[in-house]
């Protein structure tokens, strides 16, 4: 059995290769900023015969909770070529992930999907979503937005107080890919806001937006207009403000790999939104937990105020 080590500049090519084998997509062309030279040393791969057979797409990145920076792991493109498939790579390669971002000062790893593997490892499913109905009714007036419209859709994202940071130029190359969630993506501007739409499961769905709740209301109606449709569904933070909603999962799992950095990261957070007496409550209980039931603290029940944490939806962040 072949260990887990760091990729390299040339290790590129065969990384893109083996997860678009396994997945049946370009990825190189839908993930331009995981699959590309300034981030290739940041993922772990197992080689045989010199090349990549199994993998672990990571891209640092941090997240907005309401103005405090956590410092995130974004983790996908998880894959072991099929005939290397049994000999525990995906878990070793986890594990040598998890050191290096924490090697790299992040707190907070943030995997696409749910799998049995990614339990075993301590991820746990963060709470969900908000699934809201959009029917024919008032709308705005909208355009299909060009790679020009960046600058605008992005003064509309920093709106939000729970998002991925975006750098501009990354963001640029994942727009200009035509994809978000890894489906083919449009993205609609009104003077007021924005969204992106995918279809999936014969559905129409808004996966990113920026702007006022009723704002992107109004231009997800322009777009039932526009294709003549008879409904859509935004998928929306728990903020969002709509009359009715249901749940909707989270697409993912989360894992805090660092305890006292994770904690450090939101201290701001957690003494703004709790009273002092809870906080020193708080405290006192943080400090007993393992990083486990830590994790299930933060993320799955507490009877902290601003707990359990929700995470913003992926968007043009997906990897």
């Amino acid at each position: 059995m072949s260990n887990p080590v760091r990729a390299e500049i040339e290790d590129l090519q065969g990384m893109i290769d083996l997860a678009s084998l396994v997945f049946k997509s370009e990825m190189g062309k839908i993930f331009p900023v995981l699959f590309s030279q300034e981030n290739v040393e940041n993922m772990t791969i197992v080689k045989e015969g010199g090349r990549p057979v199994s993998m672990i797409g990571l891209l640092p990145r941090e997240i907005s909770f309401f103005g405090h920076r956590v410092k995130v792991g974004l983790v996908g493109s998880v894959c072991t070529h099929p005939d290397y498939r049994g000999k525990n790579y995906g878990a070793v390669n986890l594990v040598m992930a998890e050191e290096l971002a924490i090697d790299m000062g992040l707190s907070l790893l943030i995997i696409s999907g749910g799998r049995g593997l990614y339990q075993r490892f301590g991820a746990v499913r963060p709470p969900g979503m908000k699934r809201i109905l959009v029917k024919p009714g008032r709308t705005a007036s909208m355009r299909e937005a060009r790679i020009s419209d960046i600058g605008k859709i992005l003064d509309l994202y920093r709106m939000k107080p729970l998002r991925y940071f975006r750098n501009f130029s990354d963001f640029e190359k994942a727009f200009s890919t035509g994809y978000a969630e890894a489906r083919k993506a449009k993205t609609f501007l009104s003077e007021r806001a924005y969204i992106t739409v995918v279809e999936r499961e014969d559905s129409h769905f808004v996966i990113e937006y920026g702007g006022s709740s009723k704002d992107v209301i109004s231009l997800t109606r322009g777009y039932i207009e526009r294709t003549e449709l008879t409904e859509c569904i935004i998928v929306a933070e728990r903020h969002f403000r709509a009359e009715e909603s249901l749940p909707f999962e989270f697409p993912g799992t989360a894992k805090i790999i660092s305890k006292r950095r994770f904690f450090d990261q939101m201290e701001g957070y957690f003494t703004e939104i709790m009273p002092s007496e809870d906080y020193d409550r708080f405290i006192e209980t943080v400090e007993r937990l393992s990083l486990a039931e830590f994790n299930q603290e933060v993320f799955c029940c507490s009877k902290f105020n601003g707990l359990p944490l929700s995470l913003p939806n992926y968007g043009f962040d997906y990897i």
